[in-house]
């Protein structure tokens, strides 16, 4: 026995280094930082074993063209142009897509002229909020933010992160949870654990069931720190909604 877990041991060791570690990118601002979602989806890309190391340039209240022009000192077009990335994910300001999605688009494009056709890259669709919402609206149609990303022709050349659509349907089956924190804009640990979902099983092609609800590390004295707590149960529902929306959309 002792021997058969060996061997299971040192496959498992030379598979996970055999794969080529792939570099992944968040550019964005709150709604991509809060409740350290880029954490959240390197601590599930280390449950599968995927050799992923995630990174992100963000701040808050950043708008894409604002991360073109290196403001907020943001340099993310120098960590584009001199890194190597698998995968690159961009989020404008969330009422951009609504209000100027002109200039989503033109930033969004002299970008992805930087970019190397080799490297995936995708766009964060975030939620609506009630600020910006409609409250009588049908939850279970594209929001406005989606349509605006589709009618632009970005999700022609990058893959759409469904994630306000995930929002959307989730709120609709379980309107019990919260997704959204005390201010109503940004998102709660379970709206965290909920665009996770998505964009761990967009970017793998994985679902996410099976995942754990917690993700903890440790800071730089050894201490334990938390990425992120959900309810068990609510974790399983995120699952749920984000596999209708990558795998059944």
């Amino acid at each position: 026995m002792r021997k058969l877990i060996l061997v299971f041991v040192v496959l498992s060791t030379t598979l996970l280094f055999s794969q080529e570690k792939k570099e992944v990118l968040f550019v964005g601002n709150s709604f991509t930082f809060y409740w350290n979602l880029p954490s959240v989806v390197q601590k599930m890309s280390d449950e599968r074993n995927l050799n992923w190391n995630v990174t992100q340039s963000t701040a808050g209240g950043a708008t894409i063209k604002e991360h073109w022009l290196g403001e907020k000192d943001l340099v993310t077009k120098n960590l584009i142009e001199t890194n190597s990335y698998s995968k690159i994910i961009f989020q404008d300001h969330s009422m951009n897509p609504i209000i100027a999605i002109d200039s989503t688009k033109k930033y969004y494009t002299q970008f992805k002229d930087l970019i190397p056709s080799s490297t995936k890259t995708y766009f964060y669709s975030t939620w609506m909020y009630p600020k910006i919402d409609d409250s009588d609206r049908d939850l279970l149609k594209k929001n406005t933010i989606e349509k605006n990303l589709i009618n632009s022709g970005i999700n022609k050349s990058s893959i759409l992160l469904l994630v306000g659509k995930a929002f959307d349907r989730f709120r609709s089956k379980y309107p019990e949870h919260k997704l959204l924190g005390d201010d109503m804009k940004h998102q709660s640990a379970n709206g965290t654990y909920l665009a996770a979902c998505v964009i761990f099983s967009t970017l793998s092609s994985q679902s996410s069931k099976g995942l754990t609800h917690r993700y903890f590390g440790k800071d730089s004295n050894g201490k334990k720190i938390y990425y992120i707590l959900t309810n068990g149960g609510v974790a399983e529902k995120c699952q749920e909604i984000a596999d209708s929306i990558v795998f059944n959309n």
